[in-house]
């Protein structure tokens, strides 16, 4: 149950801060054994629970199909377009990324460089079709661990001229129907167990409160500074490759 738990409390700090979870996820099921893919989705959807509160406002105009929410329905159907497609195509490519330090240290760096510029970030435009499907390009190099999903499109959010606000609601609005997709296409690995379900409870719970967190960061303009973090675990994993 240790494991479990652990890994409850590594999806829940890294889905939300912009760190990448399937990267933590994946880093610590290689020091492990052989990471396991359903354990790491289950405990995306209880994230995704946390999602569905923390983005409930929009949810009910997206739902009740308020006249604001009309084109922010399309907005979300265009920025997930591309990472529905590549996910499906590529499912196998993805997951063998899992596997490997070398790829999870240069992705861990790659994502901490793109942190780093948004510092440089300023609030010029709003959100249309055309940065929606930037941040939906974004998102599709999220698929893969080390790379952050939240860090990916809050990032070409802000690169787009969006607001902090806004771009984090945004990004975790298109969290929703990805961590939907990843549960559907790994349903045939589907197992129960206690210590899933206690972790299950852990991660929804201390979601809720990284949520929150990220929303305070995001306000004291100290996005930038996760890069730092990145950087380290970029060369850790890559150590880690090279003299392990």
């Amino acid at each position: 149950m240790t494991n479990e738990i652990l890994f409850a409390i590594i999806q829940a700090a890294t889905e939300f801060l912009p760190i990448s979870s399937s990267g933590h996820l994946a880093l610590l099921g290689n020091l492990l054994g052989e990471p396991d893919l359903f354990l790491i989705t289950i405990l995306h959807i209880a994230s995704l629970l946390a999602v569905l509160i923390f983005t409930r406002r929009e949810l009910y105009d997206l739902i009740t199909f308020k006249e604001h929410s009309r084109k922010l329905w399309i907005y979300l159907i265009i920025a997930t377009i591309p990472a529905a497609i590549f996910g499906f195509v590529f499912k196998s490519l993805i997951e063998s990324a899992f596997n490997s330090y070398l790829f999870l240290g240069l992705a861990f760096l790659f994502t901490s460089a793109i942190l780093f510029l948004t510092k440089f970030a300023h609030k010029v435009d709003k959100l249309n079709y055309k940065n929606a499907l930037v941040i939906g390009l974004f998102q599709l190099f999220a698929l893969f661990p080390g790379i952050s999903r939240s860090g990916m499109t809050i990032s070409a959010a802000l690169f787009s001229g969006i607001s902090k606000e806004k771009a984090i609601k945004f990004s975790f609005l298109l969290f929703i129907p990805l961590a939907i997709g990843a549960g559907i296409l790994e349903i045939g690995e589907a197992y129960f167990s206690l210590e899933m379900a206690i972790a299950f409870i852990i991660c929804f719970l201390l979601s809720l409160i990284f949520l929150n967190a990220l929303t305070y960061i995001m306000k004291r303009n100290k996005f930038w500074l996760f890069s730092i973090y990145l950087l380290i675990m970029g060369i850790i994993s890559l150590g880690l490759y090279f003299f392990r």
